[in-house]
């Protein structure tokens, strides 16, 4: 029974609490808006950033938040994230991103998220079994540089949705840009999200987010960067997930990076410090072709403790 509470509460601060399973039931009750997977930050980089990087998006992780930065994908990446999450639930991501011309580049990424073994509860609150909800997520994406100052793209998701012997499935659009207004170091950022077919007879989460990122002239090395960001979440129909996100990354050297954010959003009334998030980075060059990436996020649940993500990739 605690497992299952702390699901339900790790669900309601992440938009996930769509409703309530009944082990009698063939038909879940589904909220009006479905999906709730969609609205978790996948890549430790962008999650210790507060989740802002809808104008950032410059590397594998952009397929999943602005496929529009696809094309300044300079490079092929791959890379694979564990996240450790609350009790036994855990999130798996694999990420694929390379150029394939001068000023477009494609994606793809695979997420599997599963809650782990929990009691199947009747409508007397008797455990009568166990299942495993489980969701799995595929994406391919593109992104391409119309003019100097505007990239646009557009990527296509399939969602799985498993739950006891129920199964969903919903195919869905995120449609972004990227602009360049004229100001040294400023980069601009829209995408549309989750704009598709219903899951389980529910709306998607579809919803707008705007950014801004801006590389600010502070440097205590030649190839130090310093990012500040800035993204606004506006849902269509779930008013629970409207959100200012903040970050900020500085690479030192080009070589290790720091992170940290803040999600300012409804937090379901959880306690403690929630939405502040933080994390590191490392670039270990092999040679001059090849490149190891590890990065780490921290996001903080208030009182349901700490989630953590931990990511390995190659950049060649």
């Amino acid at each position: 029974m605690k497992k299952l509470l702390i699901f339900i509460g790790c669900l309601s601060f992440a938009g996930l609490g769509s409703g309530v399973v009944n082990a009698e039931q063939t038909d879940y009750p589904i909220g009006q808006v479905g999906g709730p997977e969609l609205k978790i930050g996948y890549g430790p980089r962008p999650v210790a950033m507060g989740e802002a990087f809808v104008a950032q998006a410059d590397d594998l992780n952009s397929t999943a938040w602005n496929p529009a930065g696809l094309a300044q994908i300079s490079r092929h990446e791959a890379g694979f994230m564990h996240n450790i999450y609350l009790e036994e639930t855990s999130l798996e991501y694999l990420a694929y991103a390379q150029p394939i011309f001068k000023g477009a580049g494609v994606g793809v990424n695979l997420m599997y998220l599963n809650f782990g073994k929990m009691d199947k509860i009747n409508e007397q609150m008797e455990i009568v079994g166990d299942f495993t909800p489980s969701v799995l997520i595929g994406s391919i994406g593109y992104g391409q540089w119309l003019m100097p100052v505007l990239a646009v793209g557009g990527a296509i998701k399939v969602i799985n949705q498993n739950i006891d012997t129920e199964s969903y499935t919903a195919v869905a659009m995120d449609v972004g840009c990227l602009f360049k207004p004229g100001l040294e170091g400023l980069q601009l950022g829209l995408v549309v999200q989750n704009l598709g077919t219903q899951l389980a007879e529910s709306n998607l989460p579809m919803n707008a987010k705007a950014g801004a990122a801006y590389v600010l002239p502070v440097k205590f090395a030649d190839k130090d960067i310093w990012n500040v960001l800035l993204d606004v979440n506006l849902p269509f129909g779930d008013v629970n997930y409207t959100s200012a996100n903040i970050g900020t990354e500085y690479w030192y050297n080009n070589l290790i990076a720091l992170r940290a954010g803040y999600k300012v959003k409804d937090t379901g009334g959880l306690g403690g410090i929630t939405g502040l998030t933080a994390g590191a980075g490392v670039k270990i060059p092999v040679g001059e072709a090849l490149a190891i990436k590890l990065d780490y996020a921290m996001l903080s649940f208030g009182d349901l403790g700490l989630t953590h993500q931990i990511a390995v990739a190659v950049s060649f």
